[in-house]
């Protein structure tokens, strides 16, 4: 089904699980989705035990949006948009205020390492939707949490003094929370406060409307997908230096070097339909040309 209005549910099985499955369901009309799709979403839940809950179900259009698992989806001037929703940008400030408010006497790098994890996570999440300006913003508000925190910390000193204690420069970012920690081996290490505007925004890639997993002829495109996914991880860009080293940087085909300036492809060394596995002992990497060119196919 398509359309501009949408519904949201979720569904409960019987009251046993705390959790809920929560879904969205398009149509061509609010009287439509009311009046026939409802109805039969109900029905439908209650011979398998599932009730739908009132007071979670909403019937909105598109233009005036709507919040699902933490984003808000809206049609701006015709242009669909994906941000982070008001809701879960103030659940997230609520978690780092308490975390911060339960540390007032911490030392600072355990206080960097209780929220470095929690930032991490939710930039993360965030990543693949129009986020830039509640990075920016909660960024701003973190520095603010941080800068009452360090100053209370200490009532006698002035504000240019807890800002040399606390807060350095770092590249061209100013106000960095850092703290620089002397380890077992006498060697020093700097800490510092993850910036949710330093994550970079990744946009997801929409698959081609013909392209089928299940046809072989369309393997090398879907590989190609997995790989690029595999640079956006650490443990995948781990894997593809692992395989990169195997083969001595270079390319598993004509044997001439793979290079940051050179486009470059991995493919499984026994295909996934013939029971292949992700392991980096069955993937090579090679030239991207070198797949295309015929005097090299098989090989």
């Amino acid at each position: 089904m398509s359309g501009d209005v949408h519904v949201r549910f979720r569904e409960r099985l019987g009251g046993k699980f705390p959790g809920a499955t929560r879904l969205i369901i398009t149509g061509h009309s609010k009287e439509w989705l009311e009046h026939e799709v409802r109805p039969a979403v109900v029905e439908f839940l209650a011979e398998r035990g599932l009730v739908l809950s009132p007071e979670k179900t909403r019937i909105t259009h598109i233009k005036d949006g709507f919040d699902f698992l933490g984003w808000n989806i809206r049609k701006y001037n015709g242009k669909l948009l994906m941000k982070p929703s008001k809701a879960n940008v103030k659940a997230h400030l609520d978690k780092i205020r308490e975390i911060i408010k339960a540390n007032k006497t911490a030392k600072q790098a355990s206080l960097i390492r209780l929220l470095n994890p929690v930032l991490r996570g939710w930039a993360n999440y965030h990543s693949h939707v129009v986020a830039k300006k509640a990075f920016d913003r909660v960024d701003h508000e973190v520095w603010s949490m941080l800068w009452r925190w360090a100053v209370r910390r200490n009532p006698n000193k002035g504000a240019r003094w807890v800002k040399e204690k606390y807060f350095k420069t770092r590249g061209t970012r100013n106000w960095v929370l850092t703290v620089t920690e002397k380890q077992e081996d006498g060697t020093k290490r700097e800490l510092t406060l993850l910036h949710k505007s330093d994550t970079p925004i990744q946009r997801h890639v929409e698959i081609k409307a013909g392209a089928n997993p299940h046809d072989l002829q369309w393997a090398p495109y879907f590989e190609s997908r997995w790989g690029k996914k595999m640079l956006n991880s650490v443990r995948g860009r781990r894997k593809l230096y692992r395989v990169w080293l195997r083969q001595d940087g270079l390319c598993s085909n004509c044997q001439q070097p793979i290079t940051m300036n050179t486009r470059w492809d991995v493919t499984h060394i026994v295909t996934q339909a013939d029971g292949g596995t992700d392991a980096a002992s069955n993937l090579r990497v090679h030239h991207l040309n070198c797949r295309r060119n015929p005097q090299y196919a098989g090989k």
